[in-house]
C-alpha cells in the first residue's frame, strides 16, 4: 500500500481526538511506541506554551514542562536551528543538565528516536518526535534508514493536517482552481505514477505531464510534487478514491 494511502485518514479526521490517535497509531507502525508533535503558530510565542500533543508518560510530561526543559533540551534546539532530521544517541545530551535528562526521560521508556524539525511557510516552528525503549545502536540506525522517507512525508501531513487544530482564523484561504487536466495529473500523482506513467495513462507527452506539475505547484504555493498532493488532499480538491 502506498505510503499517502495509510496516511489518508490523518487527512480526513475533524476531531483533534481522533487525529491524535491516528497519528499516535502511525508511529506505532514504524515500530515506535511514544510520539510527540509540538507546533509553535504564531512568531514570538513561548517554546513551552507550544501546541503539544503526545503519548508520553504524564508524569515525565509533568516533569518536563514543570522543570522547563524545553530551553535545555538539545533535540528542540537543533529544530529551532536546523531542518535535517536527528537521531537520538546519548552523545548530543552533552551538558550535565542534559544528560541529567536523558536518564530521567530513559526511565519512562525514552530511549532512542528521531525528532524532525517543522519550519512552516508562515514562520510556524515545530517539533515531530518518534522514540522507543530500544537502544540506540547499529541495529537501530539500519532499521531507521529504510523508514526515514515514510517519517518524513508522515511529518509533513501531520504537520498541515495539525496545524488547523491550533490554526487562528485568518489561515482560511480560498481554494486555488485547478483545470481538469491538472486535476488529472494530480490525482495520478497521489496515486503514487511517475511523470512517465501519467503521460502514458493520459496519452501525451511527459513534457505536457511537467508543465501541468508545474502549473499546480504554482497555484497550490508548494515547490515539489508531494507538498502539492498533501495541500490538494487537505483541501478537498482530490481524494483518494
Amino acid at each position: 500500500m502506498p505510503l499517502i494511502e495509510r496516511f489518508s485518514r490523518l487527512m480526513h479526521l475533524n476531531t483533534e481526538t481522533e487525529w491524535c490517535d491516528e497519528l499516535f497509531k502511525l508511529g506505532n507502525y514504524f515500530g515506535f511506541e511514544r510520539t510527540l508533535l509540538a507546533l509553535v503558530v504564531k512568531p514570538g510565542q513561548k517554546l513551552e506554551d507550544a501546541f503539544l500533543r503526545s503519548n508520553y508518560e504524564p508524569e515525565w510530561r509533568h516533569t518536563y514542562d514543570r522543570d522547563k526543559l524545553v530551553y535545555c533540551d538539545p533535540t528542540v534546539a537543533h529544530c529551532v536551528a536546523k531542518n535535517t532530521s536527528l537521531l537520538w544517541s546519548p552523545d548530543i545530551f552533552a551538558s550535565r543538565e542534559q544528560k541529567q535528562m536523558y536518564e530521567d526521560a530513559s526511565s519512562y521508556g525514552l530511549r532512542s528516536g528521531v525528532t524532525l524539525p517543522i519550519h512552516g511557510p508562515r514562520g510556524e516552528l515545530g517539533i515531530l518526535c518518534f522514540v522507543n525503549d530500544r537502544y540506540p545502536g547499529a541495529a537501530f540506525r539500519k532499521d531507521l534508514n529504510h523508514i526515514l522517507p515514510g517519517l518524513s512525508l508522515l511529518r509533513d501531513i501531520a504537520f498541515d493536517t495539525g496545524v488547523g487544530f491550533c490554526a487562528t482564523p485568518d489561515s482560511d484561504l480560498p481554494k486555488p482552481k485547478l483545470t481538469p487536466k491538472e486535476l488529472e495529473c494530480l490525482k495520478w500523482t497521489a496515486a503514487g505514477k511517475t511523470t512517465w506513467e501519467i503521460s502514458k495513462i493520459l496519452r501525451c507527452s511527459q513534457s505536457v505531464v511537467n508543465f501541468h506539475i508545474t502549473n499546480i505547484r504554482g497555484k497550490l504555493g508548494v515547490g515539489n510534487r508531494r507538498d502539492a498532493v498533501v495541500k490538494s488532499l487537505r483541501l478537498g480538491l482530490i481524494d483518494l478514491d
